[in-house]
């Protein structure tokens, strides 16, 4: 058991200043004011810094000089986990882009073999491709773009304890095969997708949706699109906040009309974390230029960026507040996968997932799962 001590708490609804928040192994126990705190003897001083709920990203296919697709193994995924630590995220979901059936397998095979996943952060894995569009493919290799069939979504299924999510083209896809993930927990997030609006209309489950704006078809005036369903339906989305996917206008307006259904994802690579110029995407030869990850023919493939770089553009450039950026951050991805009875806020019986950031939003300290990890 510890405190952290002398601490102003955000704690997804309010903040409360000069506070005490007591953990007992991976768990919050108590959130009181520092006069009414009976203390353990383990303490961790936090005068002037405000504590949030760690950050949770729904969509990470590398970063610190690894990409899961390319180095599909534990050891990325530890990188992975270290350096989201230093960017304030406590929860990820390892994303593996489109590839060949049995490399997807592997994917699946290396986070089933992790006895304790929550305790490195993992929340399961984010399957984004290969059942996509070829018409809306961004980044991905075509040569490995499927059709989605009820074998392998029985199989995907079977795998629901590794699988959180399953980013798919649902005009590619029958209803059918949508159900049997659907029915197994597994979240369908439509994305990559070139559907009409009546097209997502006419199809049922689809509870997400992948990097709002980005390879999908746009609000128009005479076909609503995927954009339009979106805005009109109101899945939960998550969208990028680094400027270059997304303006920050769009951004601002997309925020108006989702509020808490909207949620923000880094989409990051390799790059992300490092001062790296060059990667390989999956195959492909990629650089960065200016923040950009692109390909040699300005073709974007991932990001750059980290979530609490996210967390400032959206205070800055997208002008939310700061309690707004935090819960697009934390409470809003958690409420997106179900899982905002545990994560996602600072709240006795909430586990102690809690990043400290001072007045220029800056990470000074992380828990995870109760352990000090920074």
């Amino acid at each position: 058991m510890y405190a952290i001590t002398h601490v102003n708490v955000f704690t997804g609804t309010t903040t409360l200043h000069d506070q005490a928040i007591l953990v007992d192994g991976d768990t919050i126990t108590a959130i009181v004011p520092m006069h009414e705190a009976q203390l353990p003897e383990e303490t961790y001083s936090a005068e002037g810094l405000t504590a949030t709920a760690g950050f949770i990203d729904l969509q990470l296919n590398g970063c610190g000089g690894v990409l899961f697709n390319i180095d599909t193994e534990k050891q990325s995924l530890d990188i992975m986990n270290q350096t989201n630590l230093k960017s304030g995220t406590t929860q990820y979901l390892p994303t593996f882009i489109t590839s060949h059936h049995d490399k997807m397998c592997q994917a699946i095979d290396v986070v089933a073999s992790i006895e304790n996943k929550e305790a490195e952060g993992i929340l399961g894995l984010h399957l984004e491709g290969p059942f996509i569009s070829t018409a809306k493919k961004g980044a991905h290799d075509e040569n490995h773009i499927r059709i989605l069939d009820e074998l392998t979504a029985h199989y995907l299924a079977d795998n629901q304890a590794h699988i959180s999510v399953v980013t798919l083209a649902p005009e590619n896809t029958p209803q059918t095969v949508i159900d049997i993930l659907h029915n197994a927990g597994i979240t369908v997030s439509l994305g990559h997708t070139n559907a009409t609006y009546d097209d997502l209309l006419a199809k049922n489950n689809l509870s997400m949706a992948t990097h709002l704006y980005n390879a999908m078809t746009p609000l128009g005036s005479r076909e609503a699109g995927t954009v339009g369903y979106i805005f009109d339906k109101k899945p939960h989305a998550g969208i990028i906040v680094d400027g270059i996917h997304s303006s920050f206008a769009s951004v601002r307006i997309a925020h108006e009309i989702m509020g808490e259904k909207l949620f923000m994802v880094t989409d990051a690579v390799t790059p992300a974390g490092t001062d790296i110029t060059e990667y390989d995407m999956a195959g492909i030869q990629a650089y960065v230029t200016d923040g950009k990850c692109h390909y040699a023919d300005g073709t974007i493939a991932g990001a750059a960026i980290t979530m609490i770089e996210g967390v400032r553009n959206l205070i800055q450039h997208v002008g939310v507040s700061r309690e707004e950026a935090l819960r697009m951050a934390s409470l809003y991805p958690a409420k997106a996968m179900g899982i905002d009875d545990q994560y996602g806020k600072l709240e006795a019986g909430y586990k102690a997932n809690i990043t400290l950031l001072n007045d220029n939003n800056e990470v000074c300290s992380v828990f995870q799962m109760g352990a000090k990890r920074i």
